[in-house]
């Protein structure tokens, strides 16, 4: 089998998607044999993944990305093009104009572009409907993050439910140690205080920052004192009211942390905060509980389908919840170890080579289905 992958988010600035696409494929390359890959648009093999920018040189991200969005709106075959030879086409909803007569398969992170419009940008939620209406009819099979989002994508946008499988992410075994000099360095490289409470994710509105703000202002001032809220992640959209409120309550922000000290940053927090309004899969909180930290999270979509007992959950649109809760974790550390422990053996379950053989079994079933 001649396995075409769209790996156009590789050129994008981008963090969960991204991520989950690079370690993915890093570890689907080792295992797909006796199957081929190739990465398009036209894209030779997999660089060091980074989430400030492309993983490419600029020239070649100019073009590619060139390429396809005049493939979109000019409609000539680039795709078509690159797909000469393939059997299957594993397609974001970036390239518009798809190859016909392939074995068609996409994976779909979460549907908040349509359940949650507010939380996105006009051209994401384009990108997104263009994609449920003239791509995902003629998909193969479909795969998702977690059974919540299956449940949605059925519930909500009507598509059959034998045509969708789950396979969950995995999480790299850095994230369940930090060495003393990885600490140091993240330490000193980002001013991180002592101990802090941590949430992780790009700042826009799905991350539910603003409530987070009231959530932490409500605690007691030695608690603040003692405990500074980080957040680590890149600037969004829809996000200037909620940089001044994180300023407001004395938040350090520290913008993208490098991947080697990302698993530092974790250990060197004392609690982790997610009061995410939808995650598909919540790869942060994964993180979190491979460092063993007490979590505090969302009782919606696959949070708790994730973390299971290994987070505390509440209602983070109720920022008096999501407060009390937090209070809870800090000032009772039997709670705090206890959810730890969880978390940590929760988290090792979940292993990217067990993602990239249940993708690559699924690229084999999406194909057989065909008669192939």
């Amino acid at each position: 089998m001649n396995i075409l992958y769209d790996a156009s988010p590789l050129l994008m600035r981008s963090a969960g998607v991204k991520n989950y696409h690079h370690t993915l494929l890093k570890n689907l390359t080792k295992n797909i044999h006796p199957h081929r890959l190739k990465l398009f648009p036209d894209l030779a093999s997999l660089t060091e993944n980074r989430n400030d920018g492309s993983n490419y040189p600029p020239w070649d991200t100019r073009l590619r990305l060139g390429l396809i969005v005049a493939s979109n709106y000019l409609k000539f075959p680039y795709a078509s093009y690159l797909a000469k030879g393939a059997d299957l086409f594993h397609v974001t909803p970036l390239p518009w104009q798809i190859p016909s007569k392939l074995c068609l398969t996409s994976m779909i992170h979460d549907p908040t572009p349509v359940l949650l419009p507010e939380c996105h940008t006009e051209s994401n939620i384009r990108y997104f409907i263009h994609f449920l209406e003239h791509v995902v009819p003629r998909l193969r099979a479909i795969l998702v993050p977690s059974q919540a989002v299956k449940i949605d994508l059925v519930r909500h946008l009507g598509i059959p439910e034998e045509r969708i499988s789950v396979v969950y992410h995995g999480v790299e075994d850095d994230f369940f140690e930090a060495q003393s000099s990885s600490v140091y360095r993240a330490r000193q490289t980002y001013g991180l205080p002592n101990t802090y409470i941590l949430t992780v994710g790009t700042i826009e509105p799905r991350k539910n920052l603003l409530t987070l703000v009231k959530a932490y202002s409500m605690l007691r001032p030695g608690l603040r004192k003692e405990y500074p809220l980080v957040i680590a992640g890149m600037s969004g959209w829809k996000n200037r009211q909620t940089e001044k409120q994180l300023a407001k309550v004395g938040a350090l922000v520290i913008g993208h942390v490098r991947r080697s000290l990302m698993p530092a940053v974790y250990h060197s927090a004392s609690m982790f905060v997610f009061p995410s309004l939808y995650e598909g899969f919540g790869m942060p909180i994964l993180e979190a509980m491979a460092a063993q930290l007490p979590i505090v999270t969302s009782q919606v979509s696959a949070m708790p389908e994730i973390a299971k007992e290994g987070a505390i959950y509440v209602d983070t649109r109720s920022p008096a919840e999501l407060s009390a809760a937090m209070a809870r974790v800090l000032e009772n550390a039997d709670l705090a170890a206890r959810h730890g422990l969880a978390g940590r053996r929760r988290a090792r379950t979940f292993t990217w080579e067990q993602t990239a053989r249940q993708t690559k079994d699924f690229f084999e079933n999406a194909l057989g289905s065909m008669g192939f």
